[in-house]
């Protein structure tokens, strides 16, 4: 299905015509196309990234995304290694320097991996306040507290109260009041028997005015506000196999007049939306699972 906030159509004569223009332009083939490997055990941000396994203190897997993408250039290739340990950092790609050609399309292969935006909470952070643990994050704004890999229960008291109202929060729920967060449980947080974790990123991944770039085999989860976000001057986004799930707003936000079209996508507990579509925004969905249908205009 094609899911848009507006109706945005372009004659195919005109497609091939730019698809040409844009292969002149960028001048790529597909021998100088490289493959930029990156794994957040190995990998060392000395390294070119030319390689799959480290090779020496030159040559190897780099670490991080920022390294990956200040590498990488037209039509490249980002390769994740599936090291079962998530990837923490967020993947920005803006411009000409990270799209591709309607031939050779700039890629980020995932291989299973995991992009999280959660960070662990020192238990010296959590402080004891009438029965509540409580926790002021420095950033303030958007809060996802999360236990084992998974989101905790949030329970909401009114803004403009008092005070929070201990006996209205059921024990394993958390709220917001005032900037910080209250976490009703009986174990004991300052001494780290529980290890619990916030979401501290605003995006898993950021696009930017790109073209013709191709994300697939990936999971984003647990970002302050969305788990991949195109707000604006993108086209031709494809996203195959990807799976957004438990982020603070969004799983995939689709805005101006940027174009994105997924396969076997998967939007899943997103606290405020599956998919949200803003502006001139198009989203063309294949094979989508969603916790709640997408908003149509």
């Amino acid at each position: 299905m094609t899911l848009h906030a507006s109706l945005l159509r372009v004659h195919p004569h005109h497609l091939v015509s730019l698809f040409t223009a844009l292969t002149v332009l960028m001048g790529v083939t597909e021998t100088e196309a490289r493959v930029i490997y990156v794994d957040n055990l190995r990998g060392l941000d000395v390294c070119d990234g030319t390689s799959f396994d480290p090779i020496d203190r030159a040559s190897g897997p780099v670490r991080t995304f920022d390294r990956a993408v200040a590498l990488a250039g037209p039509s490249d290739t980002i390769s994740l290694a599936n090291t079962g340990h998530p990837y923490q950092g967020d993947l920005r790609l803006f411009g000409r320097r990270h799209s591709g050609i309607a031939t050779l399309p700039f890629r980020v292969l995932g291989n299973g991996a995991v992009i999280s935006g959660a960070r662990d909470v020192p238990a010296a952070s959590w402080r004891s306040v009438g029965g509540l643990w409580q926790l002021a994050p420095r950033r303030k704004g958007r809060f996802l507290l999360i236990r084992n890999g998974k989101p905790l229960p949030r329970h909401d008291v009114p803004r403009m109260a008092a005070e929070p109202d201990v006996e209205s929060i059921p024990d394993g729920h958390w709220t917001v009041w005032r900037g910080r967060i209250y976490y009703r449980t009986t174990e004991l947080l300052s001494t780290g028997e529980a290890t619990l974790s916030i979401a501290t990123g605003d995006c898993g991944i950021s696009l930017v005015a790109v073209r013709h770039v191709l994300i697939e085999n990936l999971v984003v989860q647990h970002w302050r506000l969305d788990g991949i976000s195109a707000p604006g001057l993108c086209q031709d986004v494809r996203l195959n196999n990807v799976t957004c799930r438990e982020n603070g707003r969004a799983g995939l936000v689709v805005s101006g007049t940027s174009q994105v079209a997924a396969k076997k996508i998967s939007l899943t507990g997103n606290l405020g939306h599956s998919l949200l579509i803003e502006d001139f925004g198009l989203a063309d969905i294949v094979d989508g699972t969603f916790s709640e249908p997408p908003p149509l205009s």
